[in-house]
């Protein structure tokens, strides 16, 4: 069977600087989009999107891009967890 991961829409701090695996986009009109990790209470891991307040218009042929860099976000992001976790300990 599949693993399956849950993607959550994270506010972050002021001053909160995304993580290396982190996805950005600007789009024909200038709008930005920011997609990177983000690590909930009790250590649960997520993704935090951001995005101007007009929102971002991804092309369609950048989207297998977007897709693929989701999921290295989502791996860096569970490795924050457990990294974060193992700090609590």
């Amino acid at each position: 069977m599949s693993e399956r991961r849950e993607i959550r829409v994270v506010l972050q701090p002021a001053g909160f600087v995304p993580h290396e695996s982190r996805y950005s986009h600007t789009d024909i009109d200038g709008d930005r989009l920011l997609i990177s990790t983000a690590v909930m209470p009790g250590n649960v891991p997520g993704v935090y999107f951001r995005t101007d307040p007009n929102g971002s218009s991804v092309p369609l042929a950048d989207l297998p891009a977007l897709i693929a860099q989701l999921q290295v976000i989502a791996d860096a992001a569970q490795a924050e967890a457990d990294e974060a976790g193992a700090s609590d300990d």
